[in-house]
């Protein structure tokens, strides 16, 4: 198919917008875009030709069902023009949401490794004293079989271990629970969430850098990051 946007330009009738997302994979039941006719269910943008009176309508059905008309008129290349930008854009939500989502895993895995180590120092700590302790039997049959020359007490010490791995623990678990609980998901832009003071959205341009871009394609499109109650 010839199309007019081949050279770096933009799609200008029905048929060009409906050539470009076949070409990238942009299929309604992904992106819920509907080229070409009047789709009458909800969470849909669309475009079609009015056959009656010739008129291009560009439209959003909202998550109630309830449409807004964003154009009505005479000029195809208008309204598709119209209708292209808005797809660029929810592009742009698509992958800002996708580089989000993937910077909240990797920082969900480093917490979580993070955790070990803490927990990982304790048995550490266990293991050398478990190691020393054949060096000290002498201690233990001099005086009182409780106590090394110096009055250290090792029963003590281990007490101490347990405590400190118990407070380990506390910590590790009051960490989870923060970064699950200190936010909640949402649709469309009212999805911001925080963790912990940590705003998922804020350090999008950092991972957006780093390659999470390049990593997403029309396959990880999700609707639901789509604000649906919005006239537009």
């Amino acid at each position: 198919m010839s199309t007019s946007y081949a050279d770096g330009g933009i799609p200008k009738t029905i048929e060009e917008l409906k050539d470009y997302c076949e070409r990238n994979g942009f299929t309604e039941s992904k992106t819920r875009f509907f080229i070409g006719y009047n789709y009458q269910g909800a969470k849909a943008f669309g475009i079609y030709k009015d056959e009656t009176t010739g008129e291009f309508v560009v439209y959003k059905n909202k998550a109630d069902g309830t449409r807004s008309i964003r154009y009505q008129g005479k000029d195809e290349e208008f309204a598709v023009v119209e209708l292209y930008d808005k797809l660029q854009a929810e592009i742009d939500n698509q992958k800002l949401h996708y580089a989000a989502d993937m910077a909240e895993r990797e920082r969900n895995k480093y917490e979580m490794g993070d955790g070990r180590r803490f927990l990982n120092s304790f048995s550490r700590m266990d293991e050398y004293e478990e190691s020393i302790s054949g060096h000290h039997t002498d201690d233990y049959h001099s005086g009182d079989r409780r106590f090394g020359k110096g009055g250290y007490d090792r029963n003590d010490s281990r007490e101490y271990n347990a405590i400190g791995i118990i407070i380990g623990l506390l910590v590790l678990i009051f960490s989870l629970i923060m970064g699950a609980g200190g936010g909640s998901h949402g649709g469309g832009h009212g999805g911001r969430s925080s963790y912990g003071g940590y705003d998922r959205y804020d350090s999008y341009d950092s991972h957006w850098d780093s390659g999470y871009d390049s990593d997403w394609s029309s396959d990880n499109w999700d609707s639901g990051y789509t604000d649906w109650d919005s006239d537009w």
